[in-house]
């Protein structure tokens, strides 16, 4: 749906394509609607990773296919672009990690302050996504931290099939889109059933790296 709180950040956008002598709109999706990124309708909770960042840490745990999967949700997430606005690299530790993705028995409590995004689908396998905040909710306090877990009993081979479309909908959060797509369609929906963006995932999170982040990254380690 057309959404009036992405009409400035939209005009925002536009300008920059422009500037960057890309012509109008040829860094953003054709045909395509943007859905809410901020955290729970706050449009102070908006968050991307700055330019400077480039390319953004990401560190998979090396547990079975998980280090795999991430490669894959990685090459998902940056293929969206069409300006270059967001790279990723894969990180040899978690220490010099920008995010964190782990597998995991069963989903940890959330850390203090952190706001958290879930997502399941098929009763196979569930996620979420910890965005530690600090005190005053204006910085990250430490790296985004994704985590995927099965559900007990599920079939190993429905579980693995459902890591690789669980892990790409975390890292979607992790690289800032703080909210879930109302859209069955899109991998950001809550449940997310394909391992595919959809084209109004593109241009939500096309949109989002062309608007302000309201939400600064902490110092790299």
């Amino acid at each position: 749906m057309a959404l009036a709180w992405l009409a400035a950040g939209a005009a925002v956008a536009l300008a920059l394509a422009c500037h960057e002598g890309v012509g109008p709109g040829a860094c953003f999706e054709s045909g395509a609607r943007a859905y809410r990124f901020d955290y729970q309708n706050d449009t102070n909770l908006v968050f991307h990773w700055p330019s400077s960042y480039n390319p953004v840490r990401v560190y998979a745990e090396p547990t079975g296919n998980l280090p795999a999967t991430v490669q894959t949700a990685m090459a998902l997430w940056t293929g969206a672009f069409h300006c270059r606005e967001l790279t990723l690299t894969a990180a040899a530790d978690s220490t010099h990690a920008d995010i964190v993705v782990r597998s995991v028995v069963s989903l940890p409590a959330a850390v203090r302050a952190a706001r958290v995004l879930y997502a399941d689908t098929s009763s196979a396998c569930r996620g979420v996504t910890q965005v530690p905040l600090d005190s005053a909710g204006t910085a990250l306090d430490g790296p985004m931290r994704s985590f995927v877990a099965p559900f007990p009993g599920a079939d190993s081979a429905v579980v693995a099939a459902c890591y690789r479309f669980v892990t790409a909908h975390e890292l979607g959060h992790a690289l800032g889109i703080l909210a879930h797509s109302p859209d069955t369609a899109d991998l950001m929906y809550q449940s997310p059933r394909r391992l595919a963006l959809s084209a109004d995932d593109r241009y939500t999170i096309q949109l989002l790296y062309h608007v302000a982040s309201k939400i600064g990254p902490p110092p790299r380690p």
